[in-house]
């Protein structure tokens, strides 16, 4: 299975896991009478748009090149991943300001049987979900797909503060939602930034390390006929044959 495919695959993996979430929530929400819930599965439907903005993504760089864009489509991919990247930012900025909200004027929240299982329950699959995209993100190369497991993995993190800020609730009665969420809202806006430089980067051309330049300068001057390497080019073939930085 080529590059592409594989990206495509895993994007649809992720899309199916949220759905299926969503679907439990809102389930349960309807039987238990919880917008909270309800409205949290919404949220699990939200999440799929990483994985639909894989997808898109991944298959408009495999058109091929034309007369307009000689080095095809390949950095469409650098977009799929900023788009995500947005999407995480703005997630933690949107958490931020409600976790500020709730240590300005604090809320005592209740949590039941119900809500403390489909915490653990979402908790596990957006760890196992965001674990996988990552890696396979990290495998094939794919900023979108690495960015789009991260976006799992920071759901997860907020969940488990939601689940820990429950469990403190229970025990001493005392309520942290807006401190654990201001703490987490702060790592994910710097998750966010990180992952946006990547891309950023990428698309303004970065260039490659001295000694690596350096060596290929040497091996390339190595070959009979090669009087001298005056520039190097660094292309991406893994994102298209022609694109070139």
């Amino acid at each position: 299975m080529d590059r592409s495919k594989q990206i495509i695959r895993t994007s649809w993996i992720g899309i199916a896991a949220n759905v299926l979430l969503a679907g439990f929530k809102a389930a349960v929400g309807v039987l238990a009478s919880s917008v909270a819930i309800v409205m949290d599965a919404v949220n699990n439907l939200s999440d799929a748009l990483s994985s639909v903005i894989t997808i898109v993504g991944t298959k408009l760089s495999q058109r091929p090149a034309d007369r307009k864009h000689p080095f095809g489509f390949g950095r469409i991919e650098y977009f799929s991943a900023i788009i995500i990247a947005v999407i995480v930012l703005s997630a933690g900025v949107t958490s931020l300001i409600e976790s500020v909200k709730k240590i300005i004027e604090p809320t005592e929240p209740s949590y039941t049987t119900v809500t403390l299982i489909v915490i653990i329950v979402a908790i596990v699959v957006k760890i196992v979900l965001g674990l996988y995209v990552k890696r396979k993100g990290e495998q094939l190369n794919s900023d979108a797909l690495t960015a789009s497991g991260a976006d799992a993995l920071f759901d997860a993190i907020i969940t488990l503060a939601t689940l820990v800020s429950a469990g403190v609730m229970l025990l001493w009665n005392v309520s942290l939602d807006g401190i654990l969420g201001a703490l987490i809202s702060a790592v994910i806006i710097k998750a966010g930034i990180e992952m946006l430089a990547g891309p950023v980067n990428d698309l303004l051309g970065t260039s490659i390390p001295a000694e690596l330049a350096t060596q290929i300068k040497k091996e390339v001057s190595e070959f009979e006929g090669v009087h001298g390497v005056f520039d190097l080019i660094r292309c991406k073939d893994w994102l298209s044959a022609y694109q070139c930085e």
